[in-house]
């Protein structure tokens, strides 16, 4: 895959509706030809029929026009039917790879994420909309003005300055609305993040008695968003009902000027009735277009978005196949920025640690250890520096590939909308069946935990009876990484939660993974951990204030406090240095 995979899956993507739209296009073509047909059997019985009296001809031009509606209608069946397809198309060759992106997509934040896929289902949601079938109708209004001017040059100027006439108007509201559209949408979208945030708040609203003042805060901002969207809704009204009465009125100069016509024996008494017909039609699309210009005005940005996405590279080109990891960490130099792109959250970090060590992380909140950990697992970039898995770069290896040997726990300890089972076996089957999921469940010490639940295994956690406390998603959480023993063990503060039986369990734990021979980093603000650590990194705003074994970091930290006794050294008093 190339470095603008993700734009070039969108290109193919698009691409691949390409014959879908080519039909859409004959068809829509053919439609609008058959649209003639009414205007010509108006024609033919004002200026054929009625003069010979001839009801043989008055039935045959019937038959000719049902037929002829019959046709039309089948190929509008056919075009909807076609532009359908377009949109399963788009949606089976684009959401695979959007969605792989979205997930994996580097220096963004949720809300960024969210929008991708709300911009792919709005352009998808175009092709099937009034909107594209004005858009493919718009091209004929040409063909239905030319078709006037053959009735009479003074008719074919008037569908041609109505035309022009319209498409001004069309022009003017896209103009005027265009920034409150930018507007509302930013506002709506921020306001949509607050409200999320808000109700999963909603008990610390409660308990600190803040809901007066928060319902207050999204009143304004809901305040806000409606006055934009009302004044781009009132200058859009006006503009749409502008248009109509401007279609009908000329519609209506259309008969008179046809009537005039007539009297001075220019054209014909049909044609008078046909021309204001053919000019209705040709006013339709651009009608059509101005009712659904935000629809067209959504798409393009959307489609303008998601090219800005894939472009910003968070899609992974393809990866040579490397050999499964045997847990052989180093970093280098790894720095990571903040969201402002000025401060440093991790500053030229060293550090290394290999098969069987136990790498514990300690340092104040905001130290950096979470950051660090996210690195090492991949959840984010470093800015710069080199990391290295067995001798080969981080970039090198292939994510997906990866994953399946780190395990990995985060702070907060994030389960998906599944049963526990499924969160434990990554929602992937397992080849093996059960045997990993509970064997990763007895290691992380949550086995017994499990079977408590009203399913146990099956417990399914997007309902009620799967309401977990802290400790027991921890657990679960824990299990999860622990599923089919990675080499590669990233904990972030895995005791946050667990009482004094739980932390002599997890103690366990980590000292059969050494066993196993997999590296374990972690950290903690527990001293607990630290008797089993193979080696120990102090961390203090970004920066790394000690790193090296732990007999000889519990050498200094004594020497530090100035005993020079290294037999009173204790473990809580290097968690409390580095504090």
């Amino acid at each position: 895959m190339t470095e603008s995979a993700a734009f070039n899956a969108l290109s193919h993507a698009l691409s691949a509706c390409r014959r879908h739209f080519a039909y859409a296009a004959l068809f829509s073509g053919l439609i609008n030809l058959l649209y003639l047909a009414p205007s010509l059997f108006m024609l033919q019985v004002y200026d054929r029929v009625v003069p010979s009296r001839s009801g043989s001809t008055l039935l045959l031009l019937s038959i000719i026009l049902a037929f002829a509606l019959i046709t039309l209608a089948l190929l509008d069946m056919v075009r909807m039917r076609l532009l359908q397809r377009a949109s399963i198309r788009l949606e089976r060759t684009l959401a695979p790879a959007l969605l792989v992106e979205v997930l994996g997509a580097e220096g963004m934040d949720n809300a960024e994420r969210s929008q991708a896929l709300r911009d792919f289902d709005s352009l998808r949601g175009v092709l099937v909309g009034p909107a594209i079938i004005a858009l493919f109708d718009g091209p004929w209004a040409p063909v239905y003005i030319i078709v006037c001017c053959l009735l009479s040059p003074w008719l074919g100027l008037l569908a041609l300055f109505a035309g022009i006439l319209l498409g001004a108007i069309a022009w003017s509201g896209e103009v005027r609305t265009r920034a409150g559209l930018r507007t509302a949408q930013a506002r709506s979208a921020e306001l949509i993040r607050s409200q999320e945030y808000s109700v999963q708040s909603s008990e610390v609203v409660r308990a600190l008695g803040m809901r007066e003042a928060v319902v207050a805060g999204h009143l304004n901002d809901r305040a806000s968003v409606a006055l934009v969207q009302a004044d781009t809704a009132r200058i859009s009204g006006l503009h749409l009902a502008t248009t109509k009465f401007l279609r009908m009125l000329l519609q209506s100069m259309a008969l008179a000027l046809g009537g005039w016509l007539a009297i001075n024996q220019q054209i014909s008494a049909g044609a008078i009735f046909a021309a204001s017909l053919l000019l209705g039609r040709s006013l339709q699309p651009i009608e059509q277009i101005i009712a659904s210009y935000k629809s067209l005005i959504g798409a393009r940005s959307a489609y303008r978005n998601l090219v800005k996405f894939s472009e910003a590279g968070a899609f992974e080109p393809q990866r040579t196949e490397l050999p499964a990891p045997k847990g052989h960490i180093v970093a280098r130099g790894v720095t990571v920025l903040a969201p402002d792109g000025e401060r440093k959250t991790l500053d030229r970090i060293d550090m290394s640690a290999a098969p069987g060590e136990i790498l514990v992380m300690v340092g104040a909140s905001g130290a950096g250890k979470s950051t660090l950990l996210r690195v090492l697992s991949g959840a984010i970039d470093a800015d710069s520096g080199d990391l290295r898995i067995d001798g080969a770069r981080h970039a090198d290896w292939d994510r997906e590939a990866l994953g399946r040997h780190i395990g990995y726990m985060p702070q907060d300890a994030v389960l998906f909308p599944a049963s526990v089972y499924a969160n434990i076996a990554r929602l992937v089957a397992s080849p093996d069946g059960d045997r990993p999921v509970v064997e990763a469940a007895m290691l992380a010490g949550a086995h017994e935990m499990i079977l408590k639940l009203p399913k146990a295994y099956d417990t399914d956690l997007r309902s009620r009876e799967g309401g977990l406390s802290a400790g027991q998603r921890q657990q679960i959480a824990l299990a999860r990484a622990l599923y089919r023993s990675p080499r590669l063990v990233l904990l972030d503060e895995p005791n946050a939660h667990l009482d004094r039986n739980g932390e002599a369990r997890l103690l366990q734990t980590l000292q059969e993974l050494k066993r196993r021979g997999s590296t374990v980093i972690l950290s903690t603000h527990r001293p607990a951990v630290l008797r089993i650590a193979d080696k120990i990194m102090v961390l203090r705003d970004g920066t790394v204030q000690a790193f090296g074994p732990r007999e000889k970091m519990l050498v200094r930290d004594t020497g530090d406090k100035g005993s020079g006794n290294t037999a009173g050294a204790d473990d809580s008093d290097l968690v409390e240095a580095a504090e």
